[in-house]
């Protein structure tokens, strides 16, 4: 039983989807290949508009998150989406029983520091080896990092 909540059947729709994202944001589709063990990932960054809000007399504002802030997410996002797993990730003894433990298409949890941080084509990517996944999630946006998490 795999934890990701990718399907087998989803697995090319994901990795399209990754690829046009990449094109909207860089002009190319993604084609990083890890290497070995290693699962490359996109770290989530918050969208500059933040949220719409009306208020009482009907006017709408909307908040945006400052420059600083989202530059700040590169560093200590702990969400990431899974965008290609090397050719021996998942593979011995350590995985019979469970499987993948997550799939192109995938968000999941990341330790801050045990990764390999890198600008690739101008997005901020992760590099990191398989049995460092922390967790699969459904969407980034539930998820902030201790340090921004406020009271627990």
């Amino acid at each position: 039983m795999s934890m990701s909540n990718i399907e087998e059947h989803e697995e090319a729709e994901a990795k399209a989807l990754i690829d046009q994202h990449f094109i909207e944001m860089t002009g190319k589709p993604f084609d990083m290949r890890p290497a070995g063990y290693l699962v490359a990932v996109k770290i989530y960054v918050r969208p500059e508009e933040l949220k719409t809000i009306t208020q009482e007399d009907g006017t709408e504002v909307t908040l945006y998150l400052p420059d600083t802030v989202r530059a700040e997410d590169k560093y200590s996002s702990v969400s990431a989406l899974v965008c290609a797993v090397g050719p021996e990730a998942y593979q011995g003894e350590k995985f019979e029983r469970s499987g993948p433990w997550c799939k192109p298409g995938d968000w999941i949890l990341i330790p801050r520091y045990e990764s390999t941080m890198v600008s690739y084509r101008g997005v901020a990517m992760a590099l990191l080896p398989d049995d460092r996944v922390m967790a699969v999630i459904t969407g980034p946006e539930d998820v902030m990092s201790g340090k921004f998490a406020g009271d627990f």
